[in-house]
């Protein structure tokens, strides 16, 4: 298939972590609660359901203008590895976006450190490059980003002949429940 294909598939499952993880500060500092029972949690999570019905036709209209435009190969052929994907993400962009909620208000440098690392992990997640491909060092140090192997389980279901060997679902998944326990435990003991 075209490059063009090969990097959306690739920036789409980073940028959504990023929409997701950046975007948080809006649904806390959103104005006084309506009902006397709303919590911090519940605009999170508000936040994080808008994200993906945001990013769910954003995801139909690149890859349907793909395919219209550029090539067949822009309909998925695995969608359930699209979602496994998609949901991990989410998963980590709620961890993350909550400990980065919290540590933004403890330091104002650390509002210039998370764009920054926000950038390395586009740059570090295979977006770019086949990880597999890469010398036996470099390919471990990457397997520790989880982002990387959320990114090639999203293009596995694009390409079922993508090479993957260094994809470990269970990593993925263990990083992501922790991500969701520490995003929920640091919003539980930083609440009000």
């Amino acid at each position: 298939g075209p490059p063009v294909l090969y990097y959306a598939t690739g920036f789409f499952p980073i940028y959504f972590f990023i929409y997701i993880s950046r975007r948080m500060r809006g649904s806390i500092d959103a104005p006084s609660r309506r009902f006397p029972i709303e919590q911090r949690l519940d605009h999170i999570f508000v936040h994080i359901i808008l994200r993906i019905i945001d990013y769910s036709i954003l995801g139909i209209l690149l890859f349907g203008t793909l395919y219209l435009l550029f090539t067949d190969e822009a309909i998925p052929k695995d969608v359930t590895k699209i979602v496994a994907s998609l949901v991990t993400i989410v998963g980590l962009g709620f961890g993350w976006g909550v400990l980065n909620l919290v540590l933004s208000r403890g330091s104002r440098i650390w509002n210039f450190i998370f764009p920054s690392i926000s950038r390395m992990l586009v740059l570090f997640s295979g977006v770019f490059f086949v990880p597999d491909f890469l010398a036996p060092d470099t390919r471990y140090v990457l397997g520790f980003n989880p982002l990387m192997h959320a990114v090639q389980l999203f293009r596995l279901g694009f390409y079922p002949q993508y090479t993957a060997l260094l994809l470990d679902v269970h990593y993925l998944a263990y990083f992501t429940i922790s991500s969701v326990f520490l995003g929920l435990m640091v919003e539980r003991v930083t609440r009000r």
